[in-house]
């Protein structure tokens, strides 16, 4: 009776190690430095890079999607292109993770309670719910744990730039030539305008009277007239007329396209007309800031862009280190692959 009793243990042992294999084994499509890269984690760098790809390709109808990856690309197989990119795209998430946890970074309790009350939250909405188990294919928990790495590799990334901040150096030529290829990113300028409507409605002879006493406030205001004053008293903008028509403004902040490109090529002074949808802007440029005002900007930020850059630099060393190689569940991966385009 024992032996009976020892050769089931013995059988029942060995077939919940083939089950446990057998689950294990489809759990993950790769390994990169002893770490499993989990078959949701790929699939969320899947569905990304496929979207991504249908997005450059300019393809939106089912049909044309069913064209694009049943068409090589210089002989390749595009899905295959899509499964190593997104494979790459994985291993440097999870390189990242690892490099977190041998440097012990860790998230703070506070820091995830905040942002499992943000996920939360978001996830309350039934149409984000819907995205992330339809369209991206993976459940909510999954999604939150993912979304949790996430976090941890931004912050970690930003520490590790912090602590190698004196690994970069940025000099005063650097600042110069650096404000000077982006001054409209970093400028602001101050305007004055008076708005003198037109609307869709409007025939040529009302454009015309509209134009007409736009050109007669700007040659007023050039022969020396309060142009705050006429603003108040002419111009059909709400949002400045109280204020004598002024706006200050960065030129990535979402004003007319015509309005933008005439103030950040006018000078300090300058008038002129403008023509927008919404109609006549007599304009004049008051203020356009400086190199000096912006210095310092500038040079947190070009100091910011070459930390990055230092940073990226670094993963690529990381992933080059035979110790993060990648390691292929081929069988998984190849099913998850399929699946994923299957949808």
């Amino acid at each position: 009776m024992k032996r009976l009793l020892a050769i089931i243990l013995a059988v029942v042992v060995v077939v919940a190690g083939i089950v446990y294999y057998f689950i294990d084994s489809r759990s993950y499509v790769a390994k990169v430095g002893g770490q499993k890269i989990k078959t949701y984690e790929y699939v969320f760098f899947l569905r990304a890079q496929k979207q991504v790809t249908e997005s450059e390709a300019g393809v939106t109808s089912e049909q044309e999607k069913k064209e694009l990856w049943e068409t090589a690309v210089d002989g390749e197989d595009p899905v295959v292109i899509v499964m190593n990119q997104a494979l790459e795209n994985a291993k440097e998430f999870k390189v990242q993770i690892i490099k977190a946890q041998q440097a012990k970074f860790k998230l703070s309790d506070t820091e995830r309670k905040e942002i499992n009350q943000y996920l939360n939250s978001w996830l309350e909405n039934t149409e984000n719910r819907n995205y992330v188990t339809n369209e991206i294919g993976i459940s909510l928990s999954q999604f939150k744990d993912l979304m949790m790495k996430s976090q941890l590799v931004s912050r970690f990334a930003y520490d590790y730039m912090q602590k190698n901040s004196d690994a970069v150096t940025v000099s005063d030529e650097d600042v110069q030539k650096y404000y000077s290829e982006n001054r409209k990113k970093i400028d602001d300028v101050t305007v004055r305008h008076i708005l003198i409507s037109v609307d869709e409605n409007m025939n040529e002879k009302q454009k015309t009277e509209k134009m007409k006493l736009a050109e007669e406030l700007l040659e007023r205001i050039e022969n020396g007239e309060d142009m705050a004053a006429l603003a108040r008293e002419y111009s059909d903008d709400p949002g400045s007329k109280d204020t004598g028509g002024v706006y200050t403004f960065k030129y990535s902040e979402p004003y007319a396209q015509e309005f933008k490109d005439w103030a950040f090529t006018a000078e300090p002074g300058e008038t002129g007309i403008v023509e927008t949808r919404f109609g006549y802007h007599i304009m004049r440029l008051e203020d356009r800031s400086t190199f000096e005002d912006k210095k310092e900007l500038a040079r947190s930020e070009l100091k910011a862009n070459k930390l990055n850059e230092y940073y990226q630099n670094t993963v690529k060393e990381w992933l080059n280190d035979p110790g993060f190689n990648l390691v292929k569940n081929e069988k998984t991966l190849n099913r998850i692959t399929k699946k994923a385009f299957e949808r």
